[in-house]
């Protein structure tokens, strides 16, 4: 058994490492406690006994779940009064001081294997005669350094972007320039002539200022020539820059990112000891464990995971008995799964369980007073299932060890909603329940959407939007008293972003005829369109995060700096889409929701278009929409082969420079795939240059679109050719 002794040592060096971060947070909050008393310091404290709890039960160390278990007890009996909680301070105490003694039993005595921040075993000294230098190991490096090398990087980033802002202002005095040396050059022969007329006429006025002419014109040609060479001389420089800036910032992104193994293979023992404990048959089921995230997004995710897992193996999976009455198997499984999409991470939490009881869910929240028994019978599924997020909410009526004491679903959307990501919820009563959390790859850097408002400039992550477009307010129309848009012959709802951040609109006015400029957030299987005033561009942000007591501000995901040197608010998807879409349960879903006009003939063709753009995807797929074709995006060349594989399509239309995967790659990847070798390919790029073109032809695209001749008619008319 030396694979499983070695899991269980790793685990265990794991849990010292953890043991020892929770023990600083605990004496921080019971001094906070102490000092305050307030009902934040009285939640947090909670939360992170509790989780605590959890991860000594998952690493199997019974006396820290104990003490953990024991101060959680005590802080329950005193309420959620902080005055009471007080009073148990030196309870808290006595159980910390415990917990540091427990925790010099698990300190870490040597390297965690395949943990970046673990310090390696020290390697012996290079042999003096054959100069053999000695294996490179690691050292352990604390998140924060990374955070601030990181900053410093993206720092570096900033200042290229302000250097290339700055070249091009230097560009346009270079055209200024040769402006004026077109016109100098067009008065040559004037003055020429000038110099003539005056050759037998006395005076130096005339001469003189022929002269000054003659001078200035010679000047504008010297001040021109050394423009150039200046223009010449820092766009290499800047593009160089550029190059060291990106390797930088990846090689740091990288030394940040951690497999989410890391953080699912303690969930095993978890759910074997849960099972055992309450007496079920559970297994655990985990994939995309080689799937890397930002260390911060998987540190941020450990709690609430172990909340779902405890939550499942509670609520969730029947004893085998119950089980096997339902003609299910004894053993319930529960999935865990990572798959990377785009700059885009989905978290599934799936179980074969019971599934959601939503008529419970209905009684709890009428018994609870948290709806009136009218407006809970009006409340459609969805909106029943939105209710489990609730803080405390609970279908249960008593306390158990493994669940039920406050700490649960409310805390993993508050910490997936922190990290600019979302959580959908999908359940079949007696087939079981599926969670899928969607966050981003890292946090560090984000493509997004620069949007204006209000004469404000806002950010919104490209990732979270599903398409952009324009609408009149005269087409706009009602639907359940609030305004809406026809996307895709549905409903979608429409608000002003102004209304969403409460920002005035005074003096900003627009006639119902004006074309405004819209994006749509979906969330689950709703989507809601947000009016803005202008799109202005698309680009990469070096994402700074708020600091205290800023860490958790209602709509706001962060900030960056732009290359003018501007700092821009970094809008919460998730966020934005409660505030705009109201209560939840009135928003239409989509899938629901009823044609505004007769369906059209189903279009013959799918085509597939791949860019990691939003604005670039939205402009092909409407000019391919309007021509009757079905119109599936990627963002990226590896996520079109994810489609491939599940969805058939005519054609593919594709950018060429994409993160991960580019459309030569992906062109070649295509073409070496039996299923998918005879499908058009056309690129759509800025790469004009013959060798990119040769390069696209041998790749095996069928034809080749430069962006700066881009017009539909070639898009539509190549389209329409190769199939």
């Amino acid at each position: 058994m030396p694979d499983m002794t070695a899991r269980l040592e790793r685990l265990e060096r794991l849990f010292g490492l953890e043991l020892a971060d929770r023990t600083a947070r605990l004496s921080a909050l019971i001094g906070a406690l102490q000092q305050t008393g307030d009902t934040a310091t009285l939640k947090a404290l909670g939360r992170e006994l509790h989780s605590l709890k959890g991860a000594a039960q998952a690493a199997g160390v019974g006396p820290v779940e104990q003490v953990a278990h024991t101060a959680e007890g005590a802080l329950l009996a005193a309420g959620g009064d902080a005055e009471s909680a007080r009073a148990c301070v030196d309870v808290l105490s006595e159980a910390l001081a415990r917990l540091r003694e427990l925790q010099a039993q698990h300190e870490p005595a040597g390297p965690v294997q395949h943990e970046p921040t673990a310090q390696a075993t020290p390697k012996p000294a290079p042999d003096a005669e054959t100069g053999v230098p000695r294996d490179q190991g690691s050292v352990r490096v604390s998140l924060a350094k990374l955070d601030t090398l990181l900053t410093e990087s993206g720092e570096l980033a900033v200042t290229q972007l302000r250097i290339a802002q700055r070249l091009e202002e230097l560009r346009g005095l270079q055209r200024q320039l040769e402006r004026w040396q077109r016109d100098m050059t067009r008065t040559r022969s004037a003055r020429a002539r000038l110099r003539r007329a005056h050759a037998h006429t006395p005076g130096r006025d005339a001469e003189g200022l022929l002269r000054a002419a003659e001078h200035a014109d010679q000047e504008v040609v010297s001040i021109l020539q050394r423009t150039r060479e200046l223009v010449g001389d820092l766009s290499q420089n800047t593009a160089h820059l550029a190059t060291v800036a990106n390797a930088i910032g990846q090689e740091v992104m990288a030394i940040r990112l951690l497999p989410a193994g890391t953080v699912f293979s303690p969930l095993e023992r978890l759910v074997r000891d849960l099972s055992r404990q309450m007496g079920k048959e559970a297994r655990l089921e985990v994939s995309g464990t080689e799937t890397e995230i930002d260390r911060r997004i998987l540190d941020e995710l450990r709690d609430p995971l172990m909340h779902m897992v405890r939550n499942t193996v509670d609520h969730a999976i029947e004893p085998p008995a119950e089980r096997a009455q339902a003609g299910k198997p004894p053993h319930g499984t529960l999935k865990l799964s990572a798959v990377q999409r785009g700059d885009r991470v989905q978290i599934v939490v799936e179980d074969d369980g019971c599934g959601l009881d939503v008529e419970g869910i209905r009684a709890t929240a009428v018994r609870r007073g948290l709806l009136s028994a009218e407006r809970a019978n009006a409340l459609d599924t969805p909106a029943l299932i939105e209710l489990i997020f609730h803080p405390g909410f609970s279908t249960r009526g008593t306390v158990s060890e493994v669940s039920g004491r406050g700490v649960g679903l409310d805390v993993v959307r508050e910490q997936v909603n922190k990290l600019g990501g979302d959580i959908d919820v999908r359940t079949t009563r007696g087939r079981g329940t599926v969670f899928t959390i969607t966050v981003p790859l890292t946090l560090a850097t984000t493509r997004v959407l620069l949007v204006e408002d209000c004469g404000q400039t806002y950010a919104v992550p490209s990732s979270n939007i599903e398409r952009t477009g324009r609408v009149r307010a005269s087409d706009l129309h009602q639907l359940e008293g609030r305004l809406a848009v026809q996307i895709d012959g549905r409903a979608v709802p429409v608000v002003e972003l102004s209304t969403v951040l409460s920002t005035s609109r005074a003096g900003v006015t627009h006639a119902p005829d004006v074309w405004r400029p819209f994006f749509v957030l979906p969330q689950g299987n709703r989507a809601v369109a947000v009016l803005a005033d202008r799109l202005v561009d698309e680009t990469e942000l070096v994402v700074k995060p708020l600091s205290a007591p800023l860490t958790r501000v209602r709509h706001v995901g962060g900030a960056a700096v732009l290359g003018t040197g501007h700092v821009v608010v970094i809008l919460n998807p998730s966020d934005v889409f409660k505030s705009a879409a109201g209560n939840l349960d009135r928003a239409p879903r989509l899938a629901a929701a009823e044609p505004l006009v007769a369906q059209a003939e189903k279009p013959k063709h799918r085509v597939l278009v791949v860019d990691d753009s939003v604005m670039t995807r939205t402009l092909e797929r409407t000019i391919l929409e309007a021509a009757g074709y079905t119109v599936v995006v990627a963002t990226d060349g590896a996520h079109a082969l994810e489609i491939l594989d599940q969805t058939a399509v005519n054609a593919i239309v594709s950018d060429v420079e994409m993160p991960r995967m580019n459309g030569f790659e992906l062109t070649a990847a295509v073409r070496q795939d039996e299923r998918w070798r005879h499908l058009p390919v056309v690129l759509v790029t800025s790469l004009d240059s013959p060798d990119h073109v040769e390069r696209g032809a041998s790749a095996g695209a069928d034809a080749y679109i430069v962006k700066g001749r881009f017009d539909q008619n070639d898009l539509l008319q190549t389209v329409g050719r190769l199939l």
